[in-house]
């Protein structure tokens, strides 16, 4: 039975967790059982500085998003950069979703930023480079971000991209993948994040258009989901 470790760099606010009734990692956990149930979990508070005490602990790890920079600056970025530098030059399977995918490659020699094109959010349509998941044009997924991986690692090719995100998707040599959208987000969870944010952190309008982009849309979170288990288990 293969054991995946979410490294979770993000916790819920209170009304969140009252809400769904579960924390971040579990929307993961939740959607890779429904494609594999015979996968188990550990999952590690990196941002409460919660590491696991081998990089082989696990079968592989899967890094989540967060609030915070992958250029912030604090401890915890530092040290799961380490973390990850070593777990890929023992070739563990590494997976990195929006600030997974850009931590993983500034760690891996890339570079990210807060990008002049502002906020990604709502349903968006990523160009295939090359087949991937079973899918061979688009890739249909939800994104809510400002940071972007600018510059790619020497060992990554981009696999999926738009105007405004040119480097969405990331496959490295060796055993590592990485997404800037959300395959674990429902349309639900999408929404709440644009509403909490609406008229504050994002412009008004902006937060409209990404709202009506939800309605009645399919994604392909499934087929990410089934790719990630199978990335797992090699």
């Amino acid at each position: 039975m293969p054991t995946l470790g979410i490294l979770v760099c993000d916790s819920f606010d209170a009304d969140q967790r009252n809400k769904y009734q579960c924390e971040y990692e579990d929307l993961f956990i939740d959607r890779l059982l429904e494609v594999d149930p015979d996968l188990s979990f550990i999952t590690y508070n990196v941002q409460k500085d919660i590491f696991p005490t081998a990089h082989d602990q696990c079968d592989g790890w899967l890094i989540t998003g967060s609030r915070c920079g992958a250029y912030d600056g604090h401890d915890w970025i530092a040290k799961l950069e380490d973390f990850l530098r070593q777990a890929y030059a023992q070739e563990i399977p590494l997976i990195g979703v929006c600030f997974g995918h850009q931590i993983l490659a500034q760690s891996l020699g890339g570079r990210v930023e807060k990008s002049h094109k502002g906020w990604g959010i709502g349903l968006q349509h990523y160009q295939l480079l090359e087949p991937f998941a079973g899918l061979t044009d688009t890739l249909d997924l939800y994104a809510i971000h400002q940071d972007q991986v600018v510059d790619v690692p020497p060992t990554a090719r981009v696999f999926a991209k738009t105007d405004h995100c040119p480097h969405a998707g990331l496959l490295y040599e060796g055993r590592a993948v990485s997404l800037q959208p959300h395959p674990e987000f429902s349309a639900e969870f999408e929404k709440s994040l644009i509403v909490r944010n609406r008229g504050n952190k994002i412009d008004t309008e902006l937060a409209d258009k990404a709202i009506a982009s939800l309605e009645n849309s399919q994604v392909h979170g499934k087929e990410i989901m089934t790719f990630f288990a199978d990335f797992i288990k090699g």
